[in-house]
């Protein structure tokens, strides 16, 4: 009886720490390209861009802290979406 609940529990935890991993590496990449844009000058360029995935990328490392790697995904997400447009508009995305 324990056998077969401790195979459950060890699934369980690799799934959580997978989801986990992979809102922590969107984080990272959004992170990555908002210091990009940062060294682009968007924080002058754009400033509306700069900001909002500056904002949206503290509440995804605030969510994966909490262990909410849902909602750590989707701020992810936004940060990245205005990181690249921060990016874009600053002039460092074409080369």
């Amino acid at each position: 009886m324990k056998r077969p609940l401790l195979a459950l529990w060890a699934i369980v935890l690799i799934v959580g720490l997978s989801a986990a991993g992979c809102a922590a590496t969107k984080t990272q990449n959004a992170g990555k390209t908002l210091n990009q844009a940062k060294a682009a000058g968007a924080v002058y360029k754009a400033p509306f861009e700069y900001k909002a995935a500056e904002a949206y990328l503290k509440k995804a490392d605030f969510q994966v802290e909490k262990g909410d790697t849902k909602a750590a995904d989707s701020f992810a997400q936004e940060a990245q979406t205005y990181a690249d447009k921060a990016l874009e508009m600053s002039g460092g995305g074409a080369k």
